[in-house]
């Protein structure tokens, strides 16, 4: 498949970037970064506002952005928002692929795209300390801490997904109160066994600190060893705002 080859379809691009991957399995890798905007959820802690809560961007077509791709790492990773709501990403995929490109897809878990082909999908379900209430409340916008709280899990494109592709779950994490974070892990204990994931792959789940913080991420990630030695999981590292704090463009 050729860059020429690729269907007549556009994306709206929140930002683009290379930079090294900061978190999950290939924390440290060189990789262009493609950030779609648009996210069917609102995230109380989201990080990427401006893919999610107040959507910018401009539209740019599938063959450009694979010509871009090209022109950088090995690897790629496809981000928002929640890239998977638009069919056009499966496009991107395939053709970044089909060009020899390893491709990584940060998603929630609650959409699935078909015909997607990915090397890793990368997943972050939402517990349920992100759900917005106060934040929508006083925006008087109720109707979006609701339609997360109906969305945020989806167990039937959770197994589909664990069941077609080669995976991570990413959760984040309250570390800064004991009870807090015994709630988080309790829920991320029930998830796993809904989803009937076996011992052998607990190393596949990674547990990150809520926060953009570089002293308290590190704080929190000494607090979650124990929990890892214990469980199997594995403290999941944000090493893109060790780096260059909490940046756009990183």
């Amino acid at each position: 498949m050729s860059t020429a080859d690729a269907p007549l379809e556009q994306l709206r691009i929140q930002e683009r970037f290379v930079s090294v991957q900061g978190e999950g399995a290939l924390v440290g890798v060189p990789s262009s970064f493609v950030r779609i905007s648009g996210c069917n959820l609102r995230c109380g802690w989201c990080d990427t506002p401006k893919s999610s809560w107040t959507p910018e961007g401009e539209r740019e077509a599938v063959a450009e952005l694979i010509e871009w791709c090209l022109r950088g790492p090995r690897h790629v990773v496809v981000t928002g928002g929640e890239p998977l709501l638009f069919p056009a990403t499966a496009s991107l995929c395939r053709g970044l692929r089909a060009h020899g490109r390893h491709v990584t897809i940060e998603t929630a878990g609650t959409v699935w795209c078909e015909q997607l082909e990915v090397d890793l999908l990368s997943i972050s379900p939402k517990l349920a300390h992100s759900t917005p209430w106060a934040r929508a409340a006083a925006e008087g916008k109720p109707q979006l801490a609701q339609r997360h709280e109906r969305e945020r899990l989806n167990l039937e494109v959770l197994r589909r997904s664990i069941g077609s592709f080669e995976w991570q779950f990413k959760f984040v994490v309250r570390t800064h109160d004991d009870s807090l974070l015994a709630a988080d892990l309790a829920e991320i204990e029930a998830l796993l066994e809904a989803l009937a994931i076996p011992a052998h792959l607990r190393d596949r789940v990674l547990l990150m600190p809520e926060g953009t913080d570089a002293d308290s991420l590190r704080a929190g990630y000494r607090r979650l060893v124990p929990t890892c030695m214990q469980t199997g999981m594995r403290v999941g590292l944000r090493l893109h705002i060790e780096l260059f704090g909490h940046t756009p463009g990183t």
